[in-house]
């Protein structure tokens, strides 16, 4: 079988399923400032930077905090929150996938819009970080999702061209982003993650079974 270069995933609501918690951090920080976030406004952040959110939600309610201020307070509460975790809840399925993907000869890397403390953290509790070449955070680009910038600098870092790549994501900027990097695109139906349109992706999966892990495969197989 035919191997392709490289496999970028996305982490939260991904490999962790860690969206919820976010949601929850947000909207309680958000009611600290006074400010009530419906579940429709929190599942339209899913994806995109801790800056765009945090803009967008400061204008929008005009919030008088520094928007600096507003990113640093919500990674502290994650790393308080996430720190505080015995155990990071792991998307089912995910770790045969990698397993499987690595007896492949399959380079893989992370590109998430989370900060490089949270990626190392988080990817470090589900003990999975041996498993990636590379990881990009969201502080290591100058533009976040949906801007390619992410995965392509993911793309350079396993030393593999943009289109030789397949990118795994959950939420419409991070489909986006990877379609416009020239990248082939699995989108994660992942429901805690919301009823998000990923229909931009070659290819939308509900779960990481074994039937799903073959089309998983089978895609990066084909991907030349």
């Amino acid at each position: 079988m035919k191997i392709s270069r490289a496999v970028i995933f996305d982490m939260d609501g991904v490999l962790a399923d860690t969206e919820p918690i976010y949601m929850g951090i947000t909207r309680d920080l958000s009611a600290s400032l006074g400010v009530t976030l419906s579940s429709e406004q929190l599942f339209s952040y899913v994806g995109i930077s801790a800056s765009r959110m945090w803009s967008e939600i400061q204008s929008r309610f005009q919030i008088q905090q520094p928007l600096s201020e507003l990113i640093r307070l919500e990674k502290d509460c994650q790393l308080q929150v996430l720190g505080a975790l015995n155990q990071i809840p792991e998307i089912p399925g995910v770790r045969p996938l990698l397993e499987e993907l690595d007896q492949m000869g399959t380079p893989m890397a992370v590109a998430s819009s989370s900060s490089r403390e949270i990626v190392e953290l988080i990817l470090s509790k589900l003990a999975i970080r041996d498993f990636f070449t590379a990881t990009v955070s969201g502080k290591d680009v100058s533009q976040g999702k949906p801007a390619p910038d992410i995965f392509l600098k993911a793309a350079a870092a396993l030393g593999v061209e943009p289109g030789k790549c397949v990118v795994v994501e959950d939420s419409p900027p991070g489909v986006a982003g990877a379609k416009r990097a020239g990248m082939v695109c699995i989108g994660f139906a992942n429901a805690n993650s919301g009823k998000l349109d990923l229909t931009g992706a070659d290819l939308i999966l509900n779960d990481f079974s074994p039937q799903s892990r073959l089309k998983v495969k089978e895609l990066v197989s084909d991907c030349s």
